[in-house]
Order: structure tokens, then sequence, then C-alpha cells
């Protein structure tokens, strides 16, 4: 069967990839006159604010005294050039923070101008060394005034994410401005968005724990041993550095020296926690005093799982055990809009990191619900761009983890069953990072109602795959679920991976086989609904196909992800160490697992190779797309369409009988498979890497 890959696709803009490609500059002006400060009003983009207001409660007007940050991100000049460079593989000489502001930030005089602006209703305002992103400080009275809008206090539903790491989302109480901002027309010229209008929290962390497995030598209550799963969990970093050839790299004394790693994150960490981790859980040596915070726009308050500090601390674990000799700087910003944006370009404008990651994300349906809706500009999105590409340009590394709900990304937030991706890791200037499942047997217990194990059900994971929890389906009873479909309804997990609606495909992705795919539809989406006030049409349900067959589509030039996969599946995932998880795991070490583990890791990573390397690596896609298609490749693709079924890979037990486990997996995102051959495939893209021969390749980059 041969089908077409079609989405309801919004563009950032006719010129190409984004929109900012073409926009003309608007002349500077040295000073802020009277008739330029009179002159006429014209909207502007708002980010996230329109957007709550329309489909949140209304609770009262906000307080005019109500203190906020807004964030006023410029459009940058040449950047039809710079994108060119990046997209070609820009490896040096890299640029100062003041180098690139001089080339692609916008002028003194514009920036001097915006800012007097502010300053005249009372809002204090700076600019960041790049001159593409102005943050300010002030009332809500200033700000209705300065930009005229009106601020109202809303109640927001909270997420319905099929997956938590930890407490349940709650209900927001927020402020929103009701409509786009305004600014004076000679002003508004340069501005690519206005953020922080809104004190909502779009954003989720990449993490999820893993499902409790049968414990060594567990005995059915109607008699019998329970078997053992021979796959790997519980694991340490260390297992990551054997399993993908790292271990070589570090023996030989390269291990993160001199270098420094950032970690963009949208919660505080105890520092206390990882460090305790290092010492006392991996027994790893690490550089002393290694850890700096910085707090973005105020900072992401206390530390706590309910705001995601579980998440940070996992970064900072992973990364700084995999680079022991490493600095590290976390950015900690407020769970927000303008947050996460700030945070990259204040990682960025400090350029002290050699490589950065990021574990958080929301999907791009629920961008695109806002742009449809006229109640958000392209330019959201296109702000973190900027970030990314001066990231490149300054030869920083950047990794975005590419979510955990597999090709159906909205399901984590929307709640609706179209196939999606993340953001931001849908950017074509950051490395996405995706999940694979460990090979090995996975041995699931059946309790009754009592909690008594009365046997047990066990699958067999033949080889290294794209993780998806499709596999965990047809265990429905030791789910305690009431059939495979109920069981697949809250488990809709994987790597994330799939296509973009918002970004074009970046020139690195031709002739690896971006271009198609080849899919199992075990999810086939139903309830179709008009979503009101926009003319998007999409899925509020789904029927399970428990044995679809293999089709194939193609991708209509849109950019792909993830970029590369490596162990994510909880399954077969890594330990963490927080006291927080105490109360609700009943543990402080706790098994997890997400693609949030991979950024950091590979962050690490980028780490050891500099050290190693004696200079930056800079964005990777560019160099590892053109080494994969080597005929000397250090990735190992993950191309495989195989169906996995029967009692080789499906067995169990239950009150003393033989289970006939109907049902099967394969090598998917519960979506995407592999196409034999193919050197990328959606869900895993190009696979894992023997790290060790990366090196090598990286190496040989002309500097």
């Amino acid at each position: 069967m041969k089908k077409r890959f079609t989405r309801h696709a919004v563009t950032l803009g006719a010129a190409g990839v984004l929109g900012i490609a073409t926009m003309a500059m608007a002349s500077p002006v040295t000073s802020l006159t009277a008739s330029q400060a009179l002159a006429p009003k014209v909207s502007v983009p708002g980010g996230l604010a329109p957007g709550i207001a329309a489909e949140s409660t209304p609770t009262g007007a906000t307080a005019s005294t109500t203190q906020m940050r807004v964030s006023f991100i410029l459009k940058g000049q040449n950047i039809a050039s710079l994108q060119s460079k990046v997209d070609a593989g820009w490896t040096g000489p890299y640029l100062t923070p003041m180098e690139f502001a001089q080339q692609y930030g916008q002028t003194q005089q514009y920036v001097k101008q915006l800012i007097s602006y502010l300053n005249s209703y009372g809002i204090q305002a700076q600019a960041m060394t790049d001159m593409l992103d102005v943050t300010s400080q002030g009332t809500a009275a200033e700000y209705q005034n300065a930009l005229s809008v009106l601020f109202d206090n809303y109640e927001v539903p909270a997420s319905s994410a099929t997956v938590s790491s930890g407490p349940a989302a709650s209900t927001q109480q927020v402020f929103a401005a009701t409509h786009n901002p305004q600014l004076p027309s000679n002003l508004a010229t340069n501005i690519e968005a206005v953020l922080g209008l809104t004190n909502y929290a779009p954003y989720q962390s990449l993490s999820i724990p893993g499902k409790a497995q049968v414990t060594p030598g567990s005995t059915a209550a109607s008699g019998g041993t329970i078997p053992t799963g021979t796959a790997p969990s519980s694991q340490l970093p260390q297992a990551f550095e054997k399993q993908y050839h790292l271990t070589t790299v570090l023996n030989a004394g390269s291990q993160g020296q001199g270098q420094t790693m950032g970690i963009v994150t949208l919660a505080s960490v105890n520092p206390k926690v990882p460090a305790y981790f290092w010492e006392n859980v991996a027994h790893i040596a690490v550089l002393p005093n290694r850890l700096t915070l910085v707090n973005v726009d105020g900072g992401a308050g206390a530390v706590s799982l309910n705001n995601g500090s579980d998440e940070t601390t996992i970064d900072v674990e992973q990364s700084g055990s995999i680079a022991p000799q490493a600095k590290i700087v976390v950015y900690q910003a407020p769970n927000t809009d303008y947050g996460f944006v700030d945070a990259f370009y204040q990682a960025a404008s400090q350029n002290v990191a050699g490589s950065l990651s990021a574990s958080w994300g929301e999907s791009e349906t629920a961008i695109q619900y806002t742009v449809a809706a006229g109640q958000e500009s392209p330019g959201y999105a296109a702000a973190f761009n900027q970030a990314y590409l001066e990231s490149a340009a300054q030869g920083q590394s950047v990794f975005v983890s590419s979510g955990d709900q597999g090709a159906y990304s909205p399901t984590g937030d929307i709640g609706t069953y179209n196939l999606g991706v993340d953001s931001p890791e849908d950017s074509p200037y950051v490395t996405s990072v995706g999940g694979t499942t460990l090979p090995g047997t996975q041995v699931y217990p059946i309790t009754d109602k009592r909690g008594s194990v009365t046997g047990y059900e066990e699958v067999n994971i033949p080889k290294q795959l794209t993780w998806g929890w499709d596999y965990l389906w047809p265990m429905y009873q030791a789910l305690g679920a009431s059939s495979e479909s109920a069981a697949a309804g809250g488990l809709i997990v994987g790597s994330g991976g799939g296509y973009s609606v918002l970004f074009n495909g970046p020139s690195y992705q031709a002739g690896v086989g971006a271009s198609g795919y080849s899919d199992y539809q075990f999810i086939n989406p139903t309830s179709y609904q008009d979503i009101s006030p926009t003319n998007l049409y999409l899925p509020t349900s789904f029927t399970l196909n428990p044995a679809p067959g293999l089709s194939t589509g193609t991708n209509a030039g849109f950019r792909a992800t993830p970029d590369v996969a490596f162990n994510a599946d909880p399954q077969t995932g890594y330990v963490a160490y927080d006291p927080q998880f105490v109360q609700p795991f009943g543990s402080a070490l706790v098994d997890f697992g997400g693609t949030s583990f991979i950024g950091p890791q590979l962050n690490g990573v980028t780490a050891v190779y500099e050290s190693s390397l004696g200079h930056r690596i800079g964005f990777w896609n560019p160099n590892i797309y053109r080494f994969a298609a080597s005929s000397n490749s250090p990735f190992h693709p993950l191309d495989s369409n195989t169906v996995y079924s029967g009692p080789v890979y499906y067995s169990g037990r239950n009150h003393g009988k033989s289970l006939q486990i109907t049902g099967e997996f394969t090598n998917t995102n519960d979506y995407y498979t592999g196409t034999s051959g193919a050197i990328y495939n959606p869900g895993s893209g190009l696979g894992y890497a023997n790290l060790s021969k990366l090196l090598i390749d990286f190496a040989g980059v002309q500097q």
C-alpha cells in the first residue's frame, strides 16, 4: 500500500524555512524624537498570551502593580546568509558574541531607540550582547500603556499528558494579554516577537519513570519461581559509555578538561544532589566546584518536583558523569515563553559553554493551533532559531530532546491523536536526539486485586530497536489493563520523531532517505473535530490495530526528526538520584528514561571530544549526515521493519497455566519504522553511533 504524507502545514514564510529570511531592515534612528514616539502604533507578534486568553476561564483583571518581565526578540540582519553558512556546516573560524552582533544583530541605534521608548513609560530594559534580545522589567500598568494591551487573570486547565514523571499536572492561575501588543510603526518593523505577556508555563520535561519489572527470585502465589529478565536496567552513565564505545576515549585521558557544558532548563536544581550522585552512586571523581547557576529572568523558582526539578537534576547528573572534568553552567529560567527563549539567547551571548542541551518541549500542534487561530505569530518559533544560529556561528553544539510520546507528540499536551513532533527540537539548527530500546528479556508481574503476584508476562527484544512502547501493549494483564487497546491508550510512548510542519527540510538531510518513510499504523485516529477558531481538523480519539501491515509514504519537504538516537527506554534505562523521589516513589533512587537523558549525555560527549581535539566542534548535523553517508559510517541505522510476534518473543504464565500472548511489536516509535538500506529513518534518525569512530571523523574536519 502506498500513501502520501500530508499535514495541515503552517510554514514560516513563503521565502523559505524562516519568515525572517528576506525581511527588510528598518533604517537606523539615532535618537527617539517626539514625532517618532508618537508614530502610529501597529500590531506586533505577541507570543502565547492571546491564545491563553482565548482558551481559558477569566478570573478578573490583573492588578496594575503586578511585576512583569517582557522580552523583545529582534529580527537579525543578513540572516539568509547566516542560514546558508550554518546549513552547509560552519566549522570555523567561529565568531565572538560581539562579532556576531556586528554582522547579524540589530543596529545599536535601533536597540537604543527601543530601550528609550520603554524607559519613557518607566520600564527598565537592557540588550543582550548579540543585539537580538532586549529584556525588560516593569508593572502591568506600564506595559499596558507602552504596548496598548489589557491584562486579565485566567485559570488554565491542566495538561492531558499521557505519562507523567512525578506529581500530576495542576491547573494554572496566570495573567495574559487579551490581544497582540502594539508598538510605534518605526519600532515594530524589526520585532520578531514580544514574549512575556503571560506567565503561563507551556513546557513539559521529557523524562519518565520505568514500569516495575519482576524482582529477581520472585515467586508466584500459585507456586513456581518467576524468571528474571536479562535486559539491562538501573544503569549508571558508565553503561552508556561502554555501550556506545566512549570508554576508550575517556581512558585515554580526555574527560572534558578545560571545557564547559551548558544546561538550559525551566526548573531549579539543588547542587548538592548531583554532587552526591557523582560521588556516592556513580562513584566518579569529578572536577571540584564545577557547577555554576545562572538565574535567567529571575530564575525558575524553588526546587520542586512539581516544577520539574528532577529533570534538571537528571540533566546535570548525566552530563557531569560523561565529562567528569568539565565545568557546568545551569541556565535556570522560568517556565514561560520568554524564559525558555531568553535562556538560549543568554547562553549564546555569554558564550562560555562549548555545548548546550535542553530537555523540555511542547508539541508543534500546540503552536500550530495558535498560529492558525491568528493568536500567535510564526515569529515565536523563529525566535528560537535565531539563538541556535548564533550558537552555531560561535561553535556551540546544541542538543534538544525529541520527546517521549513517539510519533504522537500532541497526545502529551493538547490531547489529540495526530502525528506530530516537538518544539524546539524541530529546529533545523539543533541536533534532535531520539531514543532506542536495548535488547534482552523483560519480565512483568501479574497481580490480583489483593496485590499478590499470580504470574508473569515476558517479552524478548532481539536487538537494539527504535524506542516505542507498542511492545508493552500485548502484556496488558501485567499492566493492569482490561485489553491491549486500553493499555495502548495510556502508553503512547516512545522516541519522538517524524516530520515538522513548521520548518522546511535542511540541505544536510538531502540524499539520506529523509524524503520517504515506512510505517506500521497501530494507532488509527478517529473522532475528528474542527478546532475553533482555526481551520485545524484534529482527531480526539483512536482505535487500535494490533497487527497493522507495512505502509510507505513520502515527506513533502519538511524537517525530519530526530537526528540521532541512543538508549532512552525507561525499561532499559538509567537510575536517577534525588531525595525528592522518596515521597512519590518510595526511594531516592528511581529507574528513569526518556530522550531527556540523551541530550545531556551528548552534551558530555561533546565536552570529551573537545578536550581531545583542543577546539570546539560546533553544530553537529551537517557533519554527521556526511559521516553517515560515507562508506565507513560511525552510525548504525535502525532500518529494520521486521515484525516480532509469537512464543519466541512473548510468553507468560498465570495461576500456573501458560499464557498465549497475541500481538506484535516492531522497530517503531509507535508509527514510523525502518526502511531497509535507508541511512535515515524517522523515529531514530541516523541511528546510534560508535562514539570512538565518531571522534575520529570529527578530528578529520578541517577547521
